[in-house]
């Protein structure tokens, strides 16, 4: 027997004609020629990339079925950075099952924050659930990333969020007048008319809060001060009021999450740190092992509503209060928190560059970075003020 008998062909120039021949075909919109292409290679290997193609095929020629099973075989091979998403929030959205689409969507934008049609999509479908808050975060997430600034489609959804924007500015600002005047009732409506319409802003929800929480109206304050949580998660000043809020309106388990959040940030504090450190020992003392089930069931029912920025606070309140459920909880809170902030990875990354940058006064280097971090972060949010104050004019 011959070496020539152990030969193998290697194929993989073949191949490779045959892969960019099929995506000619494709954009040219020969699909079903592109498909018996992409088929013909399933024979010889397999990848993520040739079934996400074989998908988008088989979607173009409206064989939905083979589409989502070609899609699914795709992510099965690389979850990570899979464009497959995208197309079965599509698919799930055709058949009506918009819950399950909107976490799709939710996991493209999640691997890909510029993924513009995954923001697009998400906060056109919160709007028509009348999830105006959920609908107004993608909308504007939208407006920062998508790459066609002057089409049609883009000018009147910009022309809509800064209409509301507007609106949330002006009532604002009467409130803040009516403040002065110490006409706290007629602020309070000025501020819940500037939150209907524009529910994102921090200050408007914060100042609301405080408002509802200075009439001793616990429980309305709770829920503007959770909104402002949910933008900031950083702010002592809501974390201070909204765990005294709760703890006033009889949720203990929720008041004692709030005020371990506190504990990081006031750990400068030495007095502060020590009374926050007591009350939630004693908090502690009465709490059993069914204390986080109530939080569970809220962070599910969030969950299962698309409402990611609630889950997420719920979800982290369980694995405070037990600690010993890390295991269950962590994957399932980072993927929920890559569905609100996936940037939130990428700032973190700025900011430690450009801090070490900045320290060795290189400005001009640091300044990208902060730079970058107020593209990709809220004007109101703790990191965009942090980033803009270090800037520096070199």
């Amino acid at each position: 027997m011959t070496n020539s008998d152990y030969y193998i062909q290697d194929n993989s120039e073949i191949e490779a004609t045959k892969f960019e021949a099929a995506k000619g075909l494709y954009q040219s919109g020969n699909y079903s020629g592109a498909l018996k292409l992409y088929l013909d290679l399933v024979s010889a290997s397999t990848s993520y990339k040739l079934y996400y193609e074989i998908g988008r095929c088989y979607y173009k020629l409206l064989d939905i079925n083979n589409s989502e099973l070609y899609f699914m075989r795709s992510i099965a091979l690389v979850a990570h950075k899979n464009p497959s998403y995208l197309f079965l929030g599509n698919i799930f959205h055709k058949r009506g099952e918009l819950r399950k689409a909107m976490e799709y969507w939710a996991k493209a934008f999640s691997f890909k924050p510029d993924e513009e049609l995954a923001c697009l999509n998400l906060a056109t479908s919160y709007f028509s659930r009348d999830m105006k808050f959920q609908a107004i975060f993608y909308y504007e997430k939208y407006l920062r990333c998508a790459k066609d600034k002057n089409s049609s489609y883009y000018l009147e959804i910009k022309k809509t969020i800064d209409e509301f924007s507007k609106i949330g500015k002006d009532f604002y600002q009467k409130a803040q007048k009516s403040i002065s005047m110490k006409d706290f009732d007629t602020a309070i409506q000025s501020l819940e008319y500037a939150a209907k319409n524009y529910p994102v802003s921090f200050d408007i929800n914060f100042l609301l809060g405080k408002l509802y929480y200075d009439k001793k109206e616990f429980l309305k304050a709770s829920i503007y001060l959770k909104q402002a949580f949910c933008l900031d998660n950083k702010s002592l000043d809501v974390l201070q009021m909204l765990s005294t809020a709760l703890l006033e309106a009889g949720d203990f388990t929720a008041g004692y999450c709030c005020m371990r959040r506190i504990l990081p940030l006031i750990v400068n504090n030495p007095k502060k740190y020590l009374e926050v450190t007591q009350t939630t020992k004693h908090l502690e003392d009465s709490f059993d092992k069914f204390s986080s089930q109530g939080h569970r069931r809220w962070a599910d029912t969030y969950y299962n509503e698309n409402n990611y920025h609630f889950a997420l606070y719920e979800y982290e309140n369980c694995l405070i209060i037990d600690g010993n459920i890390e295991n269950n909880y962590s994957d399932l809170i980072d993927k929920v928190r890559s569905y609100i902030n996936p940037e939130e990875r990428i700032i973190k990354a700025c900011f430690e560059k450009g801090t070490t940058l900045h320290s060795n006064g290189n400005y001009r280097e640091a300044n990208k970075y902060f730079s970058k971090i107020l593209k990709l972060s809220n004007e109101n949010s703790s990191d965009y003020k942090f980033a803009k104050s270090r800037l520096v004019d070199v």
